[in-house]
């Protein structure tokens, strides 16, 4: 071992055979030349200590050893500790004071030995080199090299140093679009599931495998109509991103609730209809539609019989694309046009059944806009949205607390319109725990 100073010495030997040899007869060169050969070869080695020696301390310095090839360890087995101690205080009885101390080696990654420390005895270089040389272990630098897998390893980086490097924002594919922003989606856990499951008192929505699932939710936030503030309710059967079902009436709703204090959930204006309705979400382009009517079955749940409202249709598509900030920071943005009816209706009681008459329809029309951030970062996974619909705003924060497990989610709904139509809220905040089940 300790190759590079072997091959220096043998280079330079080389160089003095060369000069030492003096041009005579070849009698009086045996005679001339063994005594000069071993004085200069004396001096070359005297002066490749001295110079390995000032290299040593010129380089050898614990500090710079940080964010290099270089590893380090605590010598773990006593019999090969005790080994090394004695064959170092065999050329330097001072450290026998360390004699309690760990053995600390210091290598390359190719086990080449740089030194060896035993508390604030330090041993490097040609001492180091020579003590191994003359013990009786023959095999004590391939055992000390070999020790490191078997032995405590030490850290050599300073765990506190990082570069900062600039990230810069990159479109996301439209596949990681959807594994981010849709709910139950397997990107959306940290680890491979087989059943998801989202429950919370907007409703629940489950996937078992990788697409197919159901989802029963209240309320249609993307018009601007949180919970049971439609009046409406939907059961869907979705298969990848695409969602089917029908739409029936929530009967309740009718009275302000103050279950969770001072969250007030303030009673819905809208009253419910019955239809199909789909949603779809391709990445790039997506939407939602309901075509629903009022029946005879649909009115022992009415806000006012003598004049209430209902919502017959929905219609929204929007084009969106979303953007990853950093590896855990996304956003989405979706950017399109939506419109829904709503219509008026009072019921004639007097013919002794009660029979639905038709008031006037208004037919609403707006731009749909909406951003998405999350937030992945680990220990405080968090969602924002902002929506905007029809001069009204919806907004809503998720704050995960328990991993994969539990989340709150608070939701508010704004008008912004100086004349809040008489089948809205003036406003609507509500707080929900999310319950995930997964496995």
């Amino acid at each position: 071992m300790f190759i590079p100073q072997q091959i220096a010495f043998a280079f330079l030997l080389l160089i003095a055979v060369s000069t030492a040899l003096p041009q005579t007869s070849p009698g009086e060169a045996d005679d001339r030349a063994v005594p000069s050969l071993k004085d200069s070869v004396e001096a070359y080695e005297k002066e490749i200590s001295l110079l390995q020696h000032s290299l040593e301390g010129a380089t050898i310095d614990w500090a710079r050893l940080r964010h290099t090839g270089v590893r380090s360890w605590v010598i773990s087995n006593p019999s090969l500790r005790d080994s090394l101690f004695y064959a170092l205080m065999a050329v330097d009885s001072s450290i026998q004071s360390e004699a309690g101390a760990e053995a600390l080696v210091l290598a390359t990654s190719t086990d080449d030995l740089i030194e060896v420390r035993f508390g604030n005895a330090v041993f490097k270089g040609m001492t180091l080199q020579n003590a191994i040389e003359k013990s009786k272990n023959k095999t004590l630098y391939a055992d000390i090299a070999a020790s490191y897998r078997y032995s405590k390893d030490v850290e050599l980086r300073d765990p506190e140093y990082t570069l900062e490097t600039e990230y810069e924002p990159l479109l996301l594919t439209y596949d990681r679009l959807l594994d981010h922003f849709t709910p139950l989606s397997p990107g959306s856990f940290k680890k491979p599931v087989h059943f998801r499951s989202d429950i919370s008192l907007s409703g629940i929505r489950f996937k078992t495998g990788p697409f197919w699932g159901a989802e029963y939710k209240i309320g249609n936030e993307e018009i601007g109509f949180p919970f049971w503030t439609s009046g409406k309710m939907a059961f869907l059967a979705t298969y990848k991103n695409l969602k089917l079902g029908f739409e029936l009436p929530f009967e309740g709703g009718l009275n302000t609730s103050e279950i969770f204090p001072p969250f007030v959930i303030r009673s819905r204006k809208l009253n419910g209809t019955r239809g199909v309705v789909g949603e779809f979400d391709f990445g790039p382009f997506a939407g939602k539609f309901s075509f629903t009517r009022l029946t005879e079955n649909d009115l022992d749940a009415l806000t006012n019989p003598d004049n209430f409202y209902y919502i017959t249709v929905i219609a929204q598509a929007y084009f969106s694309f979303g953007l990853e900030l950093t590896p855990t920071h996304f956003i989405r943005v979706k950017a399109g046009a939506g419109t829904h009816r709503v219509n008026q209706g009072s019921i004639d009681v007097s013919t002794g059944v009660n029979q639905v008459i038709p008031g006037p329809a208004q037919d609403i029309v707006s731009p749909y806009l909406k951003f998405d951030y999350l937030n992945h970062s680990i220990g405080e996974d968090f969602a924002v949205s902002v929506q905007y619909y029809d001069v009204t705003l919806v907004t809503s924060a998720t704050l995960e607390v328990v991993r994969d497990v539990l989340s709150f989610e608070l939701s508010y709904m704004w008008p912004l319109a100086a004349e809040v139509p008489e089948w809205q809220n003036p406003e609507f905040l509500m707080l929900t725990p999310r319950i995930m089940i997964a496995f």
